[in-house]
């Protein structure tokens, strides 16, 4: 015994630290998980306390009594109170006595009279039956404990009066009735399809009479459904046999669906009424596999059966959107419909999908594919013989044990058995299906090492699964043996030999092969939708590959490995996705001023109105990659004529006097980067090169010669100069934007003239109104008797008029909206003078050939000068050509400057940079400075013509 009970503490003490590589739940979900509570239960209050339970029907009563008190056990351990629940589980082992009793069955509460030292309640149910709680502990603690009761009783007064109609629904109760309170008149509740096409298998009358016996008698002495004590009993109870009439309580009451049915009575009927006539997509997938779920047993082949499994998934399909239907829940749900009412089944396959096979039935079926990969491990773990049998051979296992899994070994054996193993899957959880499946490979291990190929392997086991009911020793000596079937064999092998997996096994496991699997998920469909995206013009694959992740980043609640949430982009999450990568679009000091929000929120709503093809207010991802399409377009015309349709709401070609100031208030806000000063355009850079150049011309003065320019020792740029420059010349674009567009527009032709309904009552209001009416048609552009319009031509016409709008659609549009890399949404830091110049000391070759430029001019003028004062016009001539010709030259060869090796004016740029007022750029660093090629490495580059070369 000792050694036994050392090796059970290890058992334990291993069990512990799985535990710890299980992901980790909180107190109430480890709670609700362990008891099969619904969602929303949660500890309210806990103590330690002594529980005796009295059935009403018990024959403890009818026996020997003691000083009035009716014989029974008493329990030590911990009492928890939920919303809805009174659970007690004992302290010895956790398993000899388990109650989950509902608040709404408790018919009265009583203080015992048992002495002043400790406190005691006396809970009679709706049956009689009695629950004596007597509280271990600081007393003030046990008052609290029953002050959260009273409030938890007072709160279920509504479960307490739905509870008769609840029970009428269930066979455990009738059984109660009929036998013990002698009721005549009452039916058997509604059951499965087996009432009418009878249980699978070939179970004789008796021998079924013996077990629904055996379970009578436990509901006598220990409570039925939702006011039940569990023990011992009750799990081998389960293991001999559910007698078919009441498999279906059993397994509701086993995996806790039993909970969430009585508590939304009315959910199941509502789900079908309020959807009746709808269709979808998972309604249209059901209609396909109706007819082949279980078309072996007698009920799917009549229209009632199919009825029924139409209707317990299409409940479930509008319960949980999420999933709707996949593949198998038709098997799983026709199975449970053979011993199950529609109501039952919906719940059980409800608890089913959420708790004991999550990601089973999803989209991706990603916890059918993990769990593939944690039976293979398994398998290496306990039968290394096999597995390198199996690798050897190249034979897939996952194409063997996946529709054991996936159906629950309902396709794979014979019904009469497949149902044994769901009564023990319900009572021990997914553990089970490992074990099964191990044993399954233990016993026909011998045969499978004989397999050389995948059709081999599959149809041994097949041959398995279809002698189940012959002996598993036909030619043993011992009678007793020959009895032994095959599946009695099995059930040995599985929950002896392989009762070494454990929960916590399982979990461990998953949490370890969880990444890879949804990894490997989540590349493949990357791969497939990127696959059937839409033929773009502008956007490259490496952009669409990261507009893919950008898009699924941004939806938060999507799950792409698990196949969870909706995959569609709302407005809220639309504007956080484009301010992840459009400079536009980006958090800025500007979303303090109220109009600019006004102005951000217009042309968002209007460009996710005009992305959405469904018109459902939601974007897929197609929707997304066309949009962008077209807003990065390289062709200067199309960029304005899609900013034109944006805004062109009746499609007329067309643009009133309100969707000219709405365009003109997007056009704010697109450019506001730039006219704040966030930014530069290219005409602002040109700009500062030019400033760098004339500060390098102004410092050497005539000295500047073409072999011989020098960046000065400190070049300083005003950046306050440049950023006003910059707004004003975007703020003068937006007026004469405005300007132009009423000066150009053109007058629309009315069929007749306004009549203005006079309402002044004097003359002098006649007098004031006639002066703001004059004011009013004085403004061509708010003129009410004459509107005018614009269209595309016009609209082209006026953007192509100003240099900085002609410049934004032509270019700067197109570079402010970045998906060729990942940005980072949490930089949002305005750092203006690096936003403004980055990279323009960095790259000297653009200020290199500013000074070339302002070099030429320097010689030319000083070789006119020369000529007029020497008169020596030829040769003269002849200078200047030489100095131009040697110009072009050299600009030509300024794009080769990035290949060129470092040189020591790299110090030098980036002490300018210092000098400027920032401390340093990273960007800055790692690129690739001005530098000094020498003469003959350049003339060995095909003859090329020598370089400018900027001496220190």
């Amino acid at each position: 015994m000792s050694f036994l009970g050392s090796l059970r503490q290890k058992t334990s003490f291993w069990d512990k630290i799985a535990e710890n590589f299980a992901p980790s739940q909180t107190r109430d979900e480890k709670f609700r998980n362990e008891y099969k509570l619904p969602s929303e239960e949660n500890i309210l209050d806990d103590t330690n306390a002594d529980l005796s339970f009295i059935s009403a029907y018990s024959k403890s009563k009818e026996m020997k009594k003691k000083e009035g008190q009716a014989l029974a056990y008493v329990y030590s351990g911990k009492l928890f109170l939920t919303p809805h629940y009174l659970v007690f589980r004992d302290a010895f082992d956790n398993s000899s006595c388990i109650m989950i009793l509902n608040v709404s069955t408790i018919k009265r509460v009583e203080r015992a009279p048992f002495g002043s030292y400790a406190l005691s309640l006396v809970i009679t149910l709706y049956s009689g039956t009695q629950v004596l709680i007597q509280f271990i502990g600081v007393r003030y603690r046990s008052e609290q404990f029953c002050e959260q009761l009273k409030k938890c009783l007072k709160s279920n007064i509504d479960h307490a009066k739905a509870l008769p109609r609840f029970l009428d629904s269930c066979y455990s109760e009738f059984l109660l009735r009929k036998n013990l309170l002698q009721m005549t008149d009452i039916k058997a509740p509604g059951g499965g399809l087996g009432q009418k096409f009878k249980y699978p298998g070939q179970s004789t009358i008796a021998k079924e009479k013996a077990k629904l016996r055996l379970w009578f008698n436990y509901f006598r002495e220990n409570g039925a459904n939702i006011a039940i004590v569990k023990n011992y009993t009750f799990e081998k109870l389960i293991r001999v046999g559910v007698p078919s009439r009441i498999r279906g309580e059993i397994w509701e009451l086993c995996s806790g669906s039993v909970y969430l049915r009585q508590q939304r009575p009315q959910e199941y009927q509502e789900l079908l009424t309020q959807n009746e006539g709808k269709t979808s997509q998972a309604i249209e997938e059901i209609e396909k596999d109706l007819k082949r779920s279980l078309p072996e047993y007698s009920a799917y082949q009549n229209e009632e059966g199919i009825r029924r499994l139409r209707r317990v998934l299409t409940a479930y399909s509008w319960k949980n959107p999420d999933v709707g239907y996949c593949q198998a829940m038709n098997i799983v749900t026709a199975g449970l419909l053979i011993f199950m009412t529609e109501e039952q089944a919906f719940w059980c396959l409800s608890k089913l999908c959420d708790y004991y096979v999550p990601g089973y039935y999803s989209k991706t079926m990603y916890g059918t594919l993990l769990d593939q990969k944690v039976f293979e491990a398994f398998v290496q773990e306990k039968m290394s013989v096999l597995w390198d049998h199996i690798e050897n051979y190249d034979i897939q296992l996952s194409v063997v044990s996946l529709p054991w899994f996936l159906s629950l070994f309902f396709t794979s054996m014979p019904l009469e058995y497949a149902v044994r193993i769901m009564d023990i899957f319900f009572m021990n959880g997914s553990k089970t299906l490992f074990q099964v499946a191990l044993a399954i490979l233990r016993i026909n291990g011998e045969d499978l090492l004989e397999a050389e190929d995948d059709g081999m392997f599959i149809a041994i086991l097949k041959n398995y699964f279809l002698t189940l009911d012959k002996s598993s020793h036909p030619d043993s000596a011992d009678p007793k043996y020959r009895q032994i079937t095959k599946f009695q064999e099995l059930l040995v092998t599985a929950f002896k030999e392989f009762n070494v997996i454990t929960d916590s096994m399982v979990a461990r496991y998953r949490n370890k092969y969880q990444n890879g699997i949804l990894q490997n998920i989540e590349t493949f469909v990357k791969k497939t939708q990127l696959r059937h995206m839409p033929k773009t013009f502008h956007l490259q694959e490496f952009q669409l590959s990261n507009i893919y992740d950008l898009f699924y980043q941004s939806i938060a609640t999507h799950k792409i490995g698990m196949g969870t949430g909706s995959s569609n982009m709302v407005f809220p999450v639309f504007v956080g996705f484009l301010a992840k990568f459009c400079d536009w679009c980006r958090p800025s000091d500007s979303d303090r001023n109220p109009t600019y929000v006004e102005q951000k929120n217009e042309f968002l709503r209007r460009l996710f109105k005009k992305w959405d093809s469904s018109k459902a207010g939601e974007l897929t991802l197609n929707d997304v990659v066309y949009g962008l399409d077209k807003l990065v377009t390289n062709d200067l015309l199309e960029s304005i004529n899609y900013f034109f349709a944006l805004y062109d709401d009746d499609e007329d070609g067309q643009l009133h006097r309100e969707q000219v100031l709405q365009i003109s208030e997007g056009l704010l806000f697109l450019t506001d980067p730039w006219k704040t000063g966030k930014f530069v355009d290219v005409i602002t850079k040109k700009s500062i090169e030019e400033n760098i150049a004339e500060q390098i011309v102004k410092e050497r003065g005539e000295e500047v010669t073409m072999n011989n320019v020098q960046l000065p020792s400190g070049v300083t740029i005003d950046e306050e100069k440049f950023k006003a420059e910059q707004g004003e010349r975007y703020l003068q674009a937006a007026s004469n934007f405005l300007q132009r567009s009423f000066e150009y527009a053109q007058p629309v032709e009315l069929e007749k003239d306004i009549d203005l309904i006079d309402l002044s009552d004097n003359d002098q209001e006649k007098t004031v109104e006639k002066k703001q009416f004059s004011a009013l048609k004085a403004n061509a552009a708010l003129d009410p008797t004459h509107p005018k319009v614009i269209n595309l031509a016009t609209f082209r016409m006026i953007i192509l008029a100003d240099e900085s709008y002609e410049l934004f659609f032509s270019q700067t549009l197109r570079d402010s909206i970045h998906t060729t890399e990942s940005v980072n949404p949490s930089d949002t830091k305005n750092k203006a003078l690096r936003n403004m110049f980055d990279g323009i000391l960095a790259d000297g070759r653009r200020v290199a050939e500013s000074v070339r430029r302002r070099v030429d001019s320097v010689a030319t003028k000083n070789s006119i000068t020369s000529t007029e004062s020497n008169g020596n016009q030829t040769s003269n001539n002849n200078a200047v050509s030489g100095v131009s010709g040697h110009s072009q030259e050299k600009t030509e060869d300024l794009d080769d400057f990035t290949t060129e090796q470092p040189g020591e004016h790299e110090e030098l740029l980036s002490n300018s940079w210092i000098e400027m007022g920032d401390t340093g750029d990273e960007n800055l660093k790692q690129s690739r400075p001005l530098r000094s090629i020498p003469r003959d490495q350049a003339g060995s580059q095909d003859n090329q013509p020598d370089l400018i070369e900027f001496e220190t």
